[in-house]
């Protein structure tokens, strides 16, 4: 009799849209024992079933939809999907992570996974309805936003949870999203472009099934142990995480000096009070203070999510929440200071599907390349395109989703591909590892987060490993106790970052793997074993309580996991995804920060003269391939690594192409 499979729903559903068909299949046992679910299993399934020619917007690339084996349970945050694929943005591993009530109904109507392969010949969505699945009509709904697409599906059918792609993903942009029930955005790499090419337009999913874990007493007391660790934690109790959302970081980031400004020209901006989490509190909020409308994910006490609505003026009617990337990407990077535009722009971008982060970096490089001569009024279509101009700014916005004159068409394209449609010179002025744009933090100023951006599998990227570490003043001996130099502390220093680096996207891996948060291992840093060096050297009184992964996954399959077979969990994880992207082609040359980064000091604010050295970054890369175990002339990833992480078969197809050391 086959071994109960505890903390999953057992199922994955394979849905041929070139066939038309569904087909339910039980789980794959051993890939979630070695891959956890969500992230890791996705990762692992790409591996297998994409190969190194495939073209992205090709009926042979695949959509996977994962969950993890928390998912759906009380506990620490467990409300995170995973959705990924081969990006249409970067041509290597793409995937993108949500906080959204999608992934446990998808377990409770009794499946773990969904791996969408082929193309539908007319617009379609998938309904899960518990055992009931099925491909439906979408064509009455092609060219809808992700708003109406979403209020239809809720209108047919009772209490469903939607997955939707909007207008922009299906004129093909290239940074298109999947939304998960209107604001929830898998935004990064293109993932919901590769859905609308496959003319899936939505999926609705509802279920009244349930989750068994395989020690309910244990699992008790180690999720307890994981909240009051939260409830302890320096940072939460501020709650202004919880107050302000993600937003939170707006003024935080000005204040060290990472506020990406006009493109990365600056890491300072002078109106950033004017678009902060204060200011959305006090203007939108629906809600008075101290949780000013908070969503949250499920099971979650941090309700980060802010929900506002904007009542006068020209913007009057714009609804919904803004998270800190967004308001980087609209505001401090295109210069604006209008927080009604910027929460607009946020608005519209995620009802046409457009990833909030690659749409408002690629204005903002639009805005630099005018002012540089490199594009000019006509290449714009007439439109005012410069830093500070918010009309201009919203307009873009429509012109890229609509892929309206030039702007529209290489606006489409992502800034790495429109400059290398345009000239060299273009290229300086673009903020991207390889292909994808970077988020609203200046590598110059936190040498530990612009690191990751180089190393990251899915391009520039702090989500990869999040190292809020270096940024919250932790005493010097606990940088020394984990990382091996205390210099890993402190923001602008660049000792024991490839190891911070190394160990933060280790857990990264884990925590997208399982369905849980990251703010839970890498911003209040309740993850053993931060909060036990935390209690030595701030010589704390009391019990230490903190989240330890390692005993929730015990707890949840009756699998004996410790903490360091956790570790070796998520390097298995971040191996298979670069075994992925050396298929594709990325070496050592791939892993770098954009050139201005090296060469452009910051000119002014508090990082004021900070800049990415050079050599020291060569020597950082060395040492993460030696933790990592990869080439560090090629950056192949070396036999023995595969060898000692049992990844055979990975091992044995990039033997056959010549592809490891």
């Amino acid at each position: 009799m086959m071994e109960k499979l505890y903390g999953y729903a057992g199922q994955t559903l394979k849905v041929d849209l070139t066939k038309g068909k569904v087909i339910k299949e039980p789980l794959d046992r051993d890939l979630v024992k070695r891959f956890l679910g969500g992230r890791g299993l996705n990762g692992r399934l790409l591996f297998d079933l994409v190969g190194p020619d495939v073209d992205p917007m090709s009926p042979d690339n695949v959509l996977l939809i994962a969950t993890g084996p928390v998912n759906g349970l009380l506990g620490l945050t467990t409300g995170r999907v995973d959705v990924t694929s081969l990006s249409p943005l970067t041509g290597i591993f793409g995937n993108s992570n949500a906080g959204t009530n999608f992934a446990p109904e998808l377990k409770y109507a009794g499946y773990d996974n969904i791996v969408v392969v082929g193309r539908s010949k007319k617009p379609v969505y998938l309904l899960i309805e518990d055992d009931h699945v099925e491909l439906r009509d979408a064509s009455d709904l092609k060219g809808s936003g992700v708003f109406e697409t979403t209020d239809v599906l809720k209108e047919r059918h009772d209490d469903v949870k939607v997955a939707a792609v909007g207008r922009a993903a299906e004129n093909g942009v290239l940074y298109g999203s999947v939304i998960f029930d209107y604001w929830d955005a898998a935004g990064r790499a293109g993932m919901g472009t590769v859905m609308a090419s496959k003319n899936l337009k939505a999926i609705g999913v509802s279920g009244t099934g349930s989750i068994e874990v395989a020690d309910p007493d244990r699992y008790y007391e180690v999720a307890r142990d994981g909240w009051l660790a939260l409830m302890n934690d320096f940072g939460f109790k501020t709650q202004e995480h919880s107050v302000l959302g993600t937003a939170v970081c707006v003024g935080w980031g000005n204040a060290q000096g990472w506020l990406p400004t006009r493109n990365f020209r600056e890491s300072y901006f002078e109106d950033a009070d004017k678009i902060s989490g204060e200011e959305f509190r006090d203007r939108f909020s629906v809600k008075e203070s101290p949780i000013p409308a908070g969503r949250a994910c499920m099971s979650c006490p941090n309700r980060c999510k802010r929900y506002g609505v904007i009542r006068t003026g020209k913007y009057a009617g714009t609804r919904g929440n803004i998270e800190f990337e967004a308001i980087g990407a609209f505001g401090s990077k295109c210069g604006v200071g209008d927080f009604d535009a910027v929460f607009h722009a946020n608005m519209i971008a995620n009802d046409y599907g457009m990833d909030a982060v690659s749409c408002g970096n690629m204005i903002a490089t639009f805005m630099e390349w005018r002012e540089e001569g490199i594009i000019d009024d006509e290449f714009l279509d007439g439109l005012d395109l410069r830093f500070g101009n918010a009309d201009a700014m919203v307009e873009a916005i429509h012109k890229i989703a609509n892929r309206e004159g030039k702007i529209g068409e290489l606006g489409g394209l992502g800034s790495y591909l429109a400059a290398k449609a345009i000239s060299e010179k273009a290229m300086y002025y673009t903020s991207n590892v390889k292909g994808m744009d970077s988020i609203s933090c200046d590598p110059r100023a936190a040498k530990g987060f612009g690191f990751a951006y180089a190393v990251a599998s899915r391009g520039s990227d702090h989500l990869r490993a999040h190292p809020v570490f270096e940024m919250i003043k932790l005493p010097p001996e606990i940088g020394k106790d984990l990382f091996g130099d205390p210099e890993a502390v402190d923001l602008r220093k660049y000792g024991g970052k490839p190891e911070m680096v190394a160990w933060h996207e280790e857990l990264g891996a884990i925590t997208d793997s399982i369905g849980s948060c990251r703010f839970m291992h890498a911003s209040y840093y309740t993850q053993y074993p931060v909060p036990e060096l935390i209690h030595k050297y701030f010589k704390l009184k009391g019990e230490v309580h903190s989240l330890k992964y390692h005993e929730w996954i015990s707890a949840v399959t009756g699998w004996n996991i410790s903490y360091e077979e956790l570790l070796r969990i998520g390097k298995r994880i971040i191996n298979v995804e670069r075994a992925f992207n050396i298929r594709r082609g990325i070496r050592r040359k791939d892993d770098t920060l954009p050139e201005r980064f090296f060469k452009d000091k910051v000119p002014r604010g508090p990082a004021k003269g900070e800049i990415y050295t050079r050599d020291t970054f060569n020597k950082m890369i060395d040492r993460y391939y030696e933790i990592r175990g990869w080439d560090p002339e090629t950056g192949l990833i070396k036999r023995e690594t595969l060898e000692d992480l049992e990844l055979h078969d990975v091992l044995k197809i990039l033997e056959k192409e010549g592809l490891v050391v």
